[in-house]
Protein backbone atom coordinates (compact mmCIF):
# COMPACT_ATOMS: atom_id res chain seq x y z
CA UNK A 1 0.00 0.00 0.00
CA UNK A 2 2.81 2.40 1.01
CA UNK A 3 4.74 1.49 -2.52
CA UNK A 4 1.35 2.13 -4.37
CA UNK A 5 0.47 5.21 -2.62
CA UNK A 6 4.28 6.67 -3.54
CA UNK A 7 3.22 5.91 -7.23
CA UNK A 8 4.69 2.31 -7.37
CA UNK A 9 3.11 0.51 -10.04
CA UNK A 10 4.05 -3.15 -10.51
CA UNK A 11 3.28 -3.23 -14.24
CA UNK A 12 5.93 -0.56 -15.19
CA UNK A 13 8.58 -2.53 -12.40
CA UNK A 14 7.72 -5.88 -14.97
CA UNK A 15 8.24 -3.55 -18.11
CA UNK A 16 11.24 -2.30 -16.61
CA UNK A 17 12.41 -5.77 -15.27
CA UNK A 18 12.09 -7.43 -18.90
CA UNK A 19 13.95 -4.55 -20.42
CA UNK A 20 16.98 -5.22 -18.69
CA UNK A 21 16.92 -8.85 -18.98
CA UNK A 22 16.54 -8.23 -23.03
CA UNK A 23 19.67 -6.00 -22.85
CA UNK A 24 21.41 -8.25 -20.94
CA UNK A 25 20.43 -11.15 -23.59
CA UNK A 26 21.71 -9.25 -26.71
CA UNK A 27 24.42 -8.15 -25.02
CA UNK A 28 25.15 -11.16 -24.57
CA UNK A 29 24.71 -12.41 -28.30
CA UNK A 30 26.76 -9.62 -29.53
CA UNK A 31 29.94 -10.48 -27.03
CA UNK A 32 29.15 -14.21 -28.06
CA UNK A 33 29.04 -13.57 -32.25
CA UNK A 34 32.14 -11.25 -31.67
CA UNK A 35 33.96 -14.35 -29.42
CA UNK A 36 32.73 -16.51 -32.04
CA UNK A 37 34.40 -14.71 -35.24
CA UNK A 38 37.29 -16.95 -36.12
CA UNK A 39 39.58 -16.91 -38.83
CA UNK A 40 37.42 -18.24 -41.17
CA UNK A 41 35.79 -15.41 -41.05
CA UNK A 42 38.56 -13.02 -40.94
CA UNK A 43 40.37 -14.85 -44.28
CA UNK A 44 36.41 -14.27 -45.46
CA UNK A 45 36.66 -10.17 -44.80
CA UNK A 46 39.87 -10.42 -46.78
CA UNK A 47 39.16 -11.85 -49.67
CA UNK A 48 36.36 -9.55 -50.32
CA UNK A 49 38.47 -6.12 -49.32
CA UNK A 50 41.45 -7.66 -51.76
CA UNK A 51 38.95 -9.15 -54.28
CA UNK A 52 37.09 -5.38 -54.69
CA UNK A 53 40.44 -3.85 -54.76
CA UNK A 54 41.95 -6.12 -57.55
CA UNK A 55 39.20 -5.72 -59.68
CA UNK A 56 39.02 -2.15 -59.16
CA UNK A 57 42.54 -1.77 -59.94
CA UNK A 58 42.38 -4.07 -63.08
CA UNK A 59 39.43 -2.31 -64.43
CA UNK A 60 40.86 1.11 -63.88
CA UNK A 61 43.93 0.28 -66.29
CA UNK A 62 41.71 -1.43 -68.90
CA UNK A 63 39.20 1.48 -68.98
CA UNK A 64 42.70 3.92 -69.88
CA UNK A 65 44.23 1.61 -72.92
CA UNK A 66 48.30 2.56 -73.41
CA UNK A 67 48.46 1.90 -77.09
CA UNK A 68 52.06 2.41 -77.36
CA UNK A 69 54.52 0.92 -77.31
CA UNK A 70 52.81 -2.33 -78.43
CA UNK A 71 54.22 -3.98 -75.61
CA UNK A 72 52.95 -1.63 -72.78
CA UNK A 73 49.26 -2.76 -74.47
CA UNK A 74 50.32 -6.69 -74.28
CA UNK A 75 51.33 -6.06 -70.02
CA UNK A 76 48.30 -3.79 -69.34
CA UNK A 77 45.84 -6.78 -70.67
CA UNK A 78 47.73 -9.73 -69.77
CA UNK A 79 48.73 -8.40 -65.61
CA UNK A 80 44.48 -7.16 -65.80
CA UNK A 81 43.35 -9.97 -67.07
CA UNK A 82 45.02 -12.15 -63.86
CA UNK A 83 43.81 -9.25 -61.05
CA UNK A 84 40.53 -9.86 -62.54
CA UNK A 85 40.51 -13.88 -62.66
CA UNK A 86 42.32 -13.54 -58.95
CA UNK A 87 39.46 -10.87 -57.65
CA UNK A 88 36.61 -12.77 -59.35
CA UNK A 89 37.64 -15.99 -57.07
CA UNK A 90 38.41 -14.06 -54.12
CA UNK A 91 34.98 -12.77 -54.32
CA UNK A 92 33.46 -16.14 -54.81
CA UNK A 93 34.83 -17.16 -51.62
CA UNK A 94 33.46 -14.42 -49.90
CA UNK A 95 30.32 -14.68 -50.53
CA UNK A 96 30.28 -18.27 -50.19
CA UNK A 97 29.01 -19.69 -53.48
CA UNK A 98 30.36 -23.07 -52.93
CA UNK A 99 30.18 -23.91 -49.23
CA UNK A 100 33.00 -26.04 -49.08
CA UNK A 101 36.56 -25.42 -47.76
CA UNK A 102 37.99 -27.80 -49.97
CA UNK A 103 36.48 -25.64 -52.86
CA UNK A 104 37.58 -23.15 -51.50
CA UNK A 105 41.75 -24.11 -51.32
CA UNK A 106 41.47 -24.87 -54.61
CA UNK A 107 40.48 -21.40 -55.90
CA UNK A 108 43.13 -20.41 -53.19
CA UNK A 109 45.38 -22.64 -55.05
CA UNK A 110 44.35 -21.20 -58.29
CA UNK A 111 45.24 -17.39 -57.46
CA UNK A 112 48.36 -18.47 -55.82
CA UNK A 113 49.56 -20.44 -58.99
CA UNK A 114 48.19 -17.11 -60.96
CA UNK A 115 50.03 -14.77 -58.87
CA UNK A 116 53.52 -16.90 -59.27
CA UNK A 117 52.68 -17.01 -63.17
CA UNK A 118 51.75 -12.91 -62.27
CA UNK A 119 55.20 -12.56 -60.91
CA UNK A 120 56.89 -14.74 -63.49
CA UNK A 121 55.36 -12.79 -66.62
CA UNK A 122 56.55 -9.19 -65.20
CA UNK A 123 59.79 -9.91 -63.95
CA UNK A 124 60.70 -10.13 -67.79
CA UNK A 125 60.02 -6.45 -67.96
CA UNK A 126 61.36 -5.15 -64.72
CA UNK A 127 62.37 -1.63 -64.51
CA UNK A 128 65.69 0.12 -63.59
CA UNK A 129 64.43 2.41 -61.17
CA UNK A 130 61.70 0.52 -58.96
CA UNK A 131 61.12 3.11 -56.01
CA UNK A 132 60.32 6.00 -58.17
CA UNK A 133 56.84 5.19 -57.11
CA UNK A 134 54.85 3.37 -54.80
CA UNK A 135 54.18 -0.71 -54.69
CA UNK A 136 50.40 0.42 -55.08
CA UNK A 137 51.17 2.63 -57.93
CA UNK A 138 52.82 0.50 -59.97
CA UNK A 139 49.84 -1.25 -61.84
CA UNK A 140 48.73 2.66 -63.20
CA UNK A 141 52.23 2.77 -64.72
CA UNK A 142 51.74 -0.01 -67.05
CA UNK A 143 53.04 -2.45 -64.61
CA UNK A 144 56.63 -1.06 -64.01
CA UNK A 145 57.42 -2.92 -61.00
CA UNK A 146 61.42 -3.45 -60.11
CA UNK A 147 62.45 -7.30 -58.20
CA UNK A 148 61.79 -6.21 -55.10
CA UNK A 149 58.44 -4.34 -55.88
CA UNK A 150 57.29 -6.92 -57.43
CA UNK A 151 57.69 -9.34 -54.71
CA UNK A 152 56.31 -7.39 -52.19
CA UNK A 153 53.36 -6.79 -54.63
CA UNK A 154 52.70 -10.07 -55.57
CA UNK A 155 53.05 -11.36 -51.95
CA UNK A 156 50.45 -9.13 -50.55
CA UNK A 157 48.08 -9.55 -52.90
CA UNK A 158 48.37 -13.51 -51.89
CA UNK A 159 47.82 -12.78 -48.20
CA UNK A 160 44.09 -14.35 -48.50
CA UNK A 161 44.82 -16.96 -50.65
CA UNK A 162 47.74 -18.22 -48.90
CA UNK A 163 45.96 -18.28 -45.56
CA UNK A 164 43.06 -20.01 -47.37
CA UNK A 165 45.11 -23.06 -48.63
CA UNK A 166 46.72 -23.44 -45.41
CA UNK A 167 42.80 -23.59 -43.54
CA UNK A 168 41.77 -26.90 -42.62
CA UNK A 169 38.85 -27.94 -44.57
CA UNK A 170 35.16 -28.56 -43.48
CA UNK A 171 32.38 -28.54 -45.03
CA UNK A 172 29.89 -30.34 -47.83
CA UNK A 173 31.24 -30.43 -51.46
CA UNK A 174 29.14 -29.14 -54.48
CA UNK A 175 28.83 -30.57 -57.80
CA UNK A 176 28.92 -28.82 -60.66
CA UNK A 177 31.52 -26.15 -59.32
CA UNK A 178 34.44 -27.07 -61.89
CA UNK A 179 31.76 -26.55 -64.66
CA UNK A 180 30.46 -23.09 -63.43
CA UNK A 181 34.31 -21.88 -62.67
CA UNK A 182 35.15 -22.81 -66.05
CA UNK A 183 32.49 -20.85 -67.65
CA UNK A 184 33.37 -18.27 -65.70
CA UNK A 185 36.72 -18.09 -66.72
CA UNK A 186 35.97 -18.72 -70.45
CA UNK A 187 33.52 -15.73 -70.28
CA UNK A 188 36.27 -13.35 -69.13
CA UNK A 189 38.94 -14.61 -70.52
CA UNK A 190 36.80 -14.14 -73.92
CA UNK A 191 35.95 -10.77 -73.02
CA UNK A 192 39.53 -9.87 -72.64
CA UNK A 193 40.49 -10.89 -75.45
CA UNK A 194 37.80 -9.20 -77.52
CA UNK A 195 38.82 -5.98 -75.57
CA UNK A 196 42.55 -6.11 -77.11
CA UNK A 197 41.02 -6.62 -80.43
CA UNK A 198 39.15 -3.73 -79.93
CA UNK A 199 42.24 -1.86 -78.93
CA UNK A 200 43.98 -3.04 -81.82
CA UNK A 201 41.45 -1.84 -84.27
CA UNK A 202 41.45 1.52 -82.21
CA UNK A 203 45.13 1.79 -82.79
CA UNK A 204 44.91 0.74 -87.10
CA UNK A 205 42.96 3.87 -86.91
CA UNK A 206 45.99 6.16 -86.05
CA UNK A 207 47.95 4.28 -88.31
CA UNK A 208 50.57 7.16 -90.40
CA UNK A 209 52.44 5.03 -92.63
CA UNK A 210 54.16 1.93 -92.65
CA UNK A 211 58.29 1.46 -93.48
CA UNK A 212 60.41 -1.12 -94.45
CA UNK A 213 59.93 -4.90 -95.69
CA UNK A 214 56.09 -5.98 -95.03
CA UNK A 215 55.18 -2.70 -93.22
CA UNK A 216 56.64 -4.32 -90.27
CA UNK A 217 57.73 -0.40 -88.61
CA UNK A 218 54.75 1.44 -87.77
CA UNK A 219 54.03 5.36 -87.86
CA UNK A 220 51.15 6.46 -85.93
CA UNK A 221 49.51 9.99 -85.29
CA UNK A 222 48.90 9.88 -81.59
CA UNK A 223 45.74 12.52 -81.06
CA UNK A 224 45.84 14.80 -78.17
CA UNK A 225 43.68 13.48 -75.19
CA UNK A 226 44.73 10.06 -75.74
CA UNK A 227 46.03 7.63 -73.06
CA UNK A 228 49.26 7.45 -75.07
CA UNK A 229 49.66 11.07 -76.29
CA UNK A 230 53.02 12.65 -74.82
CA UNK A 231 52.82 16.26 -76.59
CA UNK A 232 52.13 18.39 -79.53
CA UNK A 233 56.17 18.48 -80.79
CA UNK A 234 55.88 14.47 -80.87
CA UNK A 235 53.05 13.78 -82.54
CA UNK A 236 53.81 10.71 -84.14
CA UNK A 237 54.83 7.09 -82.26
CA UNK A 238 57.33 4.95 -84.36
CA UNK A 239 56.56 1.27 -83.32
CA UNK A 240 57.45 -2.25 -84.43
CA UNK A 241 55.93 -5.32 -83.02
CA UNK A 242 58.57 -7.08 -81.65
CA UNK A 243 60.60 -4.20 -81.02
CA UNK A 244 60.80 -2.37 -77.68
CA UNK A 245 62.56 0.62 -78.87
CA UNK A 246 59.30 2.18 -80.44
CA UNK A 247 58.87 5.86 -78.99
CA UNK A 248 57.34 9.31 -79.50
CA UNK A 249 59.00 11.51 -82.81
CA UNK A 250 58.33 14.89 -83.89
CA UNK A 251 57.51 16.28 -87.60
CA UNK A 252 61.18 17.21 -87.96
CA UNK A 253 62.23 13.39 -87.03
CA UNK A 254 59.52 11.71 -89.49
CA UNK A 255 61.47 13.92 -92.45
CA UNK A 256 64.84 12.59 -91.34
CA UNK A 257 63.60 9.10 -92.08
CA UNK A 258 62.21 10.41 -94.72
CA UNK A 259 65.34 11.99 -95.95
CA UNK A 260 67.22 8.88 -95.13
CA UNK A 261 64.52 6.59 -96.94
CA UNK A 262 65.97 8.19 -100.49
CA UNK A 263 69.99 8.29 -99.14
CA UNK A 264 72.05 5.46 -100.66
CA UNK A 265 74.09 4.58 -97.55
CA UNK A 266 76.18 1.86 -95.96
CA UNK A 267 75.65 0.90 -92.59
CA UNK A 268 75.02 4.37 -89.95
CA UNK A 269 76.18 4.94 -86.69
CA UNK A 270 73.88 6.10 -84.08
CA UNK A 271 72.61 5.60 -80.50
CA UNK A 272 70.78 2.84 -80.28
CA UNK A 273 67.95 4.60 -78.61
CA UNK A 274 67.52 5.24 -82.63
CA UNK A 275 68.03 2.46 -84.31
CA UNK A 276 64.31 2.01 -85.10
CA UNK A 277 64.34 5.45 -86.62
CA UNK A 278 67.14 4.32 -89.07
CA UNK A 279 65.45 0.85 -89.80
CA UNK A 280 62.16 2.51 -91.02
CA UNK A 281 64.22 4.34 -93.13
CA UNK A 282 65.27 0.92 -94.47
CA UNK A 283 68.87 1.32 -93.21
CA UNK A 284 71.02 -0.59 -90.97
CA UNK A 285 72.34 0.89 -87.72
CA UNK A 286 75.60 -0.71 -86.50
CA UNK A 287 73.49 -0.84 -83.09
CA UNK A 288 69.94 -1.66 -82.51
CA UNK A 289 70.30 -1.91 -78.98
CA UNK A 290 72.45 -1.84 -75.61
CA UNK A 291 74.87 -4.46 -74.39
CA UNK A 292 74.94 -6.73 -71.31
CA UNK A 293 77.61 -4.26 -70.06
CA UNK A 294 75.26 -1.33 -69.85
CA UNK A 295 71.96 -3.11 -68.81
CA UNK A 296 71.52 -0.30 -65.71
CA UNK A 297 71.21 2.22 -67.77
CA UNK A 298 67.82 1.23 -69.72
CA UNK A 299 64.59 2.53 -68.09
CA UNK A 300 62.82 -1.01 -68.72
CA UNK A 301 64.60 -3.61 -70.02
CA UNK A 302 62.45 -6.89 -71.19
CA UNK A 303 64.78 -10.18 -70.97
CA UNK A 304 61.53 -11.53 -73.31
CA UNK A 305 61.74 -9.39 -76.31
CA UNK A 306 65.29 -7.78 -76.37
CA UNK A 307 68.29 -8.73 -77.99
CA UNK A 308 71.51 -7.55 -76.20
CA UNK A 309 74.19 -6.31 -78.68
CA UNK A 310 78.11 -7.44 -78.39
CA UNK A 311 79.54 -5.35 -75.51
CA UNK A 312 82.58 -4.92 -77.92
CA UNK A 313 80.38 -3.47 -80.38
CA UNK A 314 78.29 -1.29 -78.37
CA UNK A 315 82.10 -0.05 -76.77
CA UNK A 316 82.93 1.00 -80.17
CA UNK A 317 79.99 3.13 -80.86
CA UNK A 318 80.45 4.82 -77.57
CA UNK A 319 84.19 5.05 -78.02
CA UNK A 320 83.36 7.14 -81.49
CA UNK A 321 80.73 9.23 -80.04
CA UNK A 322 82.72 9.90 -76.77
CA UNK A 323 86.49 10.45 -78.28
CA UNK A 324 87.85 13.52 -78.89
CA UNK A 325 89.73 12.64 -82.17
CA UNK A 326 88.30 12.64 -85.59
CA UNK A 327 90.67 9.97 -86.82
CA UNK A 328 89.86 7.35 -84.21
CA UNK A 329 85.83 8.05 -84.95
CA UNK A 330 86.84 7.61 -88.64
CA UNK A 331 88.63 4.34 -88.18
CA UNK A 332 85.51 3.05 -86.13
CA UNK A 333 82.73 4.39 -88.93
CA UNK A 334 85.79 2.39 -91.34
CA UNK A 335 85.60 -0.82 -89.12
CA UNK A 336 81.71 -1.27 -88.99
CA UNK A 337 81.24 0.15 -92.75
CA UNK A 338 79.67 2.59 -91.64
CA UNK A 339 79.26 6.02 -93.30
CA UNK A 340 76.70 8.02 -92.14
CA UNK A 341 76.05 9.55 -88.72
CA UNK A 342 72.58 10.04 -87.15
CA UNK A 343 72.17 12.02 -84.44
CA UNK A 344 69.38 12.72 -82.41
CA UNK A 345 69.34 16.36 -81.11
CA UNK A 346 66.83 16.18 -78.09
CA UNK A 347 68.89 14.06 -75.88
CA UNK A 348 72.26 13.52 -77.43
CA UNK A 349 74.06 15.47 -74.70
CA UNK A 350 72.12 13.80 -71.92
CA UNK A 351 73.55 10.47 -73.86
CA UNK A 352 76.94 11.26 -73.67
CA UNK A 353 77.46 10.42 -70.06
CA UNK A 354 75.72 6.96 -71.06
CA UNK A 355 77.94 6.63 -73.81
CA UNK A 356 81.38 7.76 -71.42
CA UNK A 357 79.54 4.79 -69.14
CA UNK A 358 80.08 1.93 -71.88
CA UNK A 359 83.33 3.19 -72.59
CA UNK A 360 85.07 3.05 -68.80
CA UNK A 361 82.54 2.30 -66.33
CA UNK A 362 84.81 2.18 -63.66
CA UNK A 363 86.26 5.47 -64.80
CA UNK A 364 82.98 6.88 -64.84
CA UNK A 365 81.89 5.57 -61.32
CA UNK A 366 84.94 7.68 -59.70
CA UNK A 367 83.68 10.76 -61.69
CA UNK A 368 82.62 13.26 -59.19
CA UNK A 369 80.62 15.76 -61.75
CA UNK A 370 78.34 18.35 -59.17
CA UNK A 371 77.01 20.64 -61.83
CA UNK A 372 75.69 21.29 -65.30
CA UNK A 373 78.66 23.44 -65.82
CA UNK A 374 80.97 20.83 -65.22
CA UNK A 375 79.36 17.93 -67.23
CA UNK A 376 79.40 20.45 -70.39
CA UNK A 377 82.08 21.09 -69.86
CA UNK A 378 83.49 17.56 -69.86
CA UNK A 379 81.38 16.80 -73.14
CA UNK A 380 82.61 19.63 -75.49
CA UNK A 381 85.66 17.81 -76.53
CA UNK A 382 83.75 14.67 -77.24
CA UNK A 383 82.63 13.89 -81.36
CA UNK A 384 78.50 13.74 -80.08
CA UNK A 385 78.82 17.08 -78.67
CA UNK A 386 80.59 18.23 -82.05
CA UNK A 387 78.48 16.57 -83.77
CA UNK A 388 75.32 17.81 -82.18
CA UNK A 389 76.29 21.56 -82.20
CA UNK A 390 76.85 21.28 -86.11
CA UNK A 391 80.06 21.66 -86.30
CA UNK A 392 82.33 21.42 -89.05
CA UNK A 393 84.54 18.78 -89.36
CA UNK A 394 87.37 17.87 -91.50
CA UNK A 395 86.06 13.88 -91.90
CA UNK A 396 82.41 14.25 -92.16
CA UNK A 397 79.79 16.50 -93.77
CA UNK A 398 76.97 17.64 -92.67
CA UNK A 399 73.96 16.89 -95.18
CA UNK A 400 71.22 16.99 -93.18
CA UNK A 401 69.68 19.81 -90.37
CA UNK A 402 66.93 20.53 -88.79
CA UNK A 403 65.83 21.53 -85.20
CA UNK A 404 65.82 17.61 -84.02
CA UNK A 405 68.24 15.68 -86.54
CA UNK A 406 71.56 15.99 -87.95
CA UNK A 407 72.97 13.89 -90.20
CA UNK A 408 76.74 13.46 -91.06
CA UNK A 409 78.25 11.55 -94.11
CA UNK A 410 81.62 10.58 -93.92
CA UNK A 411 83.82 11.96 -97.02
Amino acid sequence: MIRKAMGWCPNAASLNNNGKIDMISYEGKLIDKIKNIGSREILSFLHLVFGVWLIITALMVLAKPQFFPWWFMEINIISSGILLVIGVSSLMIFFNFVKSANIHRILALVNIVLLIGFSLYLSQFLVSNEFTYSVFDKPYMGYSFGFVTLILFTLIIGIPSILTFFNKPTGEKKSGFLKVTSLILIIMFASLGAYYLYLDKQKDTMLAEYFGENGIYKLYRVQAGSASYYDDAHPYFLDSDGDTTGHHISEDTYKAIQFLQNKETGKVLAWWDYGLEIKAAGKEPVISYASEAIKTTIARPSSLYDKFEQNEKVADVSRFFTTDSEEVAKGIAGKYGANLVYISRERMNDLIQVMMFAVDPESMRKQNIKTLEEYSEKIKPTMAYKFNSGAELNYFDKIFENKDVIIYQLK
